[in-house]
């Protein structure tokens, strides 16, 4: 697997490249989305507080509990709406990358060894085929492996957002 990890190890280098610039942006977007929510629930909050304290102490603590926990869901639900935002923009992102790699003059060398990859990795028998957007697809009975361009993307794609998900 040396000939594949050296024959794929520029498209790796670049997918990680574009997906880590591409996801540090989102994240710095998604925070911002983020703190923005934060900012406004604490206001919210304060508001909120303030009507409760008019009202008596027993109907403040309990509006002001519910109030908190519709503020942290409306804020987690932002967060998670934004990174999802994020997670398919830098999806589409990585995918336009790898599609280039389609036009690029040095594709048939990689088209070539990723067909030997799949053949070295499903054995005899193997049926190889192009995936639409570029790369190989080998099949043999029970198993199959996927070496294609958006294949190798939408897997850079779910290991940078699974760091990101771990925080720095």
């Amino acid at each position: 697997m040396t000939e594949l990890d050296d024959a794929l190890a520029p498209v790796r280098a670049a997918l990680l490249e574009s997906a880590e610039a591409d996801a540090e942006r989102i994240r710095g977007e998604a925070e911002e989305v983020a703190r923005r929510t934060v900012a406004a629930a604490h206001k919210e909050a304060a508001r909120i507080r303030a009507r409760a304290r008019r009202q008596g102490a027993c109907d403040a603590a309990s509006a002001l509990a519910a109030d908190r926990a519709r503020a942290r869901r409306q804020a987690r639900a932002t967060v998670l709406a934004a990174r999802r935002e994020g997670y398919e923009a830098l999806r589409v992102a990585a995918h336009e990358a790898v599609l280039r790699w389609h036009d690029d003059p040095g594709y048939p060398r990689l088209h070539e060894a990723l067909r030997v990859a799949a053949r070295r990795a499903l054995g005899r028998g193997v049926r190889l085929h192009d995936a639409p957007d570029g790369g190989v697809i080998g099949e043999r009975t029970g198993r199959r492996i996927d070496l294609s361009l958006t294949g190798f993307a939408d897997r850079a794609v779910d290991v940078c957002a699974a760091d990101l998900e771990q925080g720095p």
